[in-house]
C-alpha cells in the first residue's frame, strides 16, 4: 500500500464531485498516479455519481439550502462504502454457491449466451499511445453493459510500480461525460473489465480510454448514430 494512502483515503468522493481546492486536486492526482488503492476507490465511487446525477430531486421551498460541496462529497463517500460493502457479501454469497453452479450447468451456459451479445468495437488511437483496445455494447433493461479489451503492447521505461493508470469513461449525446472504471496496466499485458451504464446504447456518444486525471483522451470509440 503507498505510504501516503492514509492521507488520502477519504478524498475520493470529493475528487470525483470536484469538491476539492484547485491545489488539493493536484495533490490527489499525484497520489493517484502512485496509489493503487485510491485509483480503484475513484473507479468504484464515479458510477455511483452518474447515477445519482439522473434521480429526479423533490421540489425546494424557499426555507431550503442547497448543500454544499463538502456535504455532498461526504454523502457520496457514504454511498460508495456500501457499494463497496454489497460487492464484498456479493463475493461471499458466490463462493457459497459454487455447488449449485456445479449443478446446472445448463443455466451457466444461457447467461454466458447472453454476455456474448452486443456489438464490438474498436477504439481509435488519438495520442500515439502504446495501446489496443476494442469495447462491446450490449444493451440491457437498465441501461447499456461495457465489456473493455485493452493490451498494453509498448515498452516504457519509466513506467510507475504497478504500471500506468487509466480510466474508462462514456460520453452521452450532449457531450456530458461519466467515469465508469479505472485500471493500472504494465507493458505486454491485457486488460479485461466490465462496466455499466445507465445510458441506453442509441444515447451514448462516445467510449473513451483516458489518462487518470480525465485531461487527456487517448482512445476514442465514437458513435454515429
Amino acid at each position: 500500500m503507498n505510504p501516503d494512502h492514509a492521507h488520502f483515503a477519504e478524498w475520493d468522493a470529493a475528487y470525483v464531485l470536484g469538491a476539492l481546492s484547485a491545489s488539493d486536486r493536484r495533490e490527489y492526482e499525484d497520489h493517484l498516479a502512485e496509489c493503487a488503492e485510491c485509483t480503484r476507490a475513484v473507479g468504484e465511487i464515479a458510477p455511483t455519481v452518474g447515477l445519482l446525477s439522473r434521480v429526479a430531486a423533490p421540489p425546494m421551498t424557499e426555507h431550503d439550502e442547497q448543500p454544499d460541496a463538502a456535504r455532498r462529497a461526504q454523502l457520496v463517500s457514504i454511498a460508495g462504502r456500501r457499494a463497496r460493502r454489497r460487492r464484498d457479501w456479493w463475493v461471499g454469497a458466490s463462493v457459497a454457491a459454487a455447488a449449485l453452479v456445479v449443478a446446472a450447468v445448463a443455466v451457466p451456459l444461457t447467461i454466458e449466451n447472453a454476455s456474448q451479445q452486443g456489438t464490438v468495437y474498436a477504439l481509435e488511437d488519438l495520442a500515439n499511445a502504446p495501446l489496443e483496445a476494442s469495447v462491446r455494447l450490449t444493451d440491457a433493461a437498465w441501461g447499456t453493459k461495457i465489456d473493455l479489451v485493452c493490451r498494453y503492447s509498448g515498452e516504457v521505461l519509466d513506467a510507475p510500480e504497478g504500471g500506468w493508470p487509466y480510466a474508462l469513461a462514456v460520453v452521452d449525446a450532449d457531450g456530458a461525460s461519466t467515469t465508469l472504471s479505472t485500471w493500472r496496466a504494465e507493458p505486454g499485458s491485457t486488460t479485461q473489465l466490465s462496466a455499466g451504464t445507465d445510458l441506453g446504447v442509441g444515447d451514448i456518444g462516445a467510449v473513451e480510454i483516458r489518462t487518470i486525471t480525465g485531461e487527456r483522451v487517448l482512445m476514442r470509440y465514437e458513435a454515429d448514430h
